[in-house]
């Protein structure tokens, strides 16, 4: 029951919320992936994205809209190993950078580039956590592709249950155990999705601190009559985030695509 709700962790909730200035050369000729960009980092303020030192996305900022974050249309960015992939502050200030071969860019691939960890969760965030986005995952006619993604510094390793609503966690066995900053589920290449079967009755994604039933530090209703609604052949990725400004201070991001069929 447990994998074949998992499909109900996050919604089809619709998402075209360019960044300010987006330009699909990115940075020069020759091979390119296509690369998006969201910006899932609450505290961190306006940012620019640059790649090979050219501004390709200017003042953007983090949306504290569960469903719909910040993410550009995929930009071009060359795939020679030494391409640099930066994004900056209001002031001008590294936030990261990476480069096109410690990212693994394949050309014509497509990649999700998320803007992750807190600022006030150390010095090392945020970070950059890169997704291949693989939508030609075969989804039967009732199934979605799924992926969760830790993008939470503050929050340390937790352990994931997707049950039915109102379960006791006592009698359930995590989805995912000992979940990690940065890391992404399914297993595999980093960004893969999971298809899964969609059903009616709804469930609850509970995330608790790894190794213990509780206390749960995200909860979330999805599907039936009180959760959001998931429609077949989406892709969903959802991420666990830190908001300072929250009690307890994590939150979620939701990011669905419908490629064209």
């Amino acid at each position: 029951m447990i994998m074949r709700n998992v499909f109900t962790l996050l919604v089809g909730l619709l998402l075209a919320v360019g960044l300010v200035g987006c330009d699909s050369n990115g940075g020069g000729e020759g091979p390119t992936a296509q690369v998006r960009f969201m910006h899932a980092s609450a505290d961190a303020g306006a940012v620019d994205v640059l790649v090979n030192g050219e501004e390709v996305a200017s003042g953007v900022t983090f949306s504290e809209n569960v469903a719909s974050p910040t993410v550009s249309d995929y930009i071009g960015v060359p795939v020679d190993a030494e391409s640099e992939i930066e994004v900056q502050d209001a002031d001008g200030n590294t936030v990261f950078s990476t480069t096109a071969g410690a990212a693994n860019l394949q050309e014509n691939a497509q990649y999700t580039v998320i803007v992750a960890g807190a600022v006030a969760a150390g010095d090392n965030t945020p970070q950059p956590i890169v997704l291949r986005d693989r939508f030609e995952t075969q989804l039967a006619d009732d199934q979605v592709g799924i992926r969760l993604v830790h993008g939470s510094a503050g929050a340390g390793a937790v352990d994931i249950y997707l049950t039915s609503p109102g379960d006791n966690l006592d009698g359930e066995d995590p989805l995912v155990s000992n979940f990690q900053f940065t890391n992404s589920f399914p297993g595999g290449f980093a960004g893969q999705f999971a298809p899964q079967a969609v059903s009616q009755e709804g469930s609850e994604l509970s995330v608790t601190p790894a190794g213990q039933k509780s206390p749960v530090v995200l909860n979330l209703k999805v599907g039936g009559s009180d959760g959001l609604p998931v429609q077949p052949g989406e892709f969903i990725t959802g991420i666990a985030i830190d908001n300072p400004q929250a009690d307890p201070p994590f939150g979620a991001l939701v990011q669905v695509d419908t490629p064209a069929q």
